[in-house]
């Protein structure tokens, strides 16, 4: 009968613990950029539209540094600055009103430890000695699961990768068989 590595192996608990904690961050992660288009539709990112006729065109003004700084190239904008930074603070609570009410900085910060967990995982899968091709085969489906998100390009060897993989998963179905009685 075949062992069972999956509760001795180090990288296969490494792994399984990583694949959950991966599963969470994505989540949130959706959840977040979810919760921020809401912000952005119902409420704007926070700016003031300025529009006067020595502007080319309307400019978008998000910040009072911003501000000054194109003040610096038109003076006649120094006398609107404390209109402007109203109008930025009055845009600012309304997004941190309607933030607090969807929950989108405490998702973030959610968001942002499960990404710090996540880390501390995968160094803890990469430090575990396989024991098994159970666990080999975990390590590489971490490498392979990584890579499918962009982390590394187009120029890493994902078919190699994937050969590896499926010769990792032939290698232990010759041992099941063999475990078995069977003869391949």
């Amino acid at each position: 009968m075949p062992q069972d590595h999956s509760k001795t192996d180090a990288a296969i608990l490494a792994w399984k613990a990583w694949r959950a904690a991966h599963r969470r961050t994505l989540a949130l992660c959706r959840k977040q950029q979810r919760l921020e288009s809401e912000l952005v539709r119902t409420i704007g990112f926070p700016q003031v539209v300025l529009a006067a006729a020595e502007l080319p065109s309307t400019v978008r003004v998000s910040s009072l540094r911003q501000f000054d700084e194109l003040a610096v190239e038109l003076p006649f904008l120094h006398l609107q600055r404390e209109e402007i930074a109203a109008a930025l603070r009055a845009h600012q609570r309304r997004w941190d009103d309607a933030d607090r009410a969807i929950g989108y900085t405490a998702t973030r910060q959610e968001e942002a430890a499960a990404c710090a967990e996540e880390e501390l995982l995968i160094g803890r899968l990469f430090a575990a000695d396989a024991t098994s091709l159970h666990g080999l085969s975990a390590k590489l489906d971490f490498l392979i699961a990584v890579g499918a998100d962009g982390a590394e390009g187009r120029h890493f060897p994902w078919p190699e990768l994937r050969r590896m993989r499926s010769d990792v998963a032939r290698l232990m179905q010759l041992h099941r068989h063999d475990a078995d009685g069977f003869t391949a």
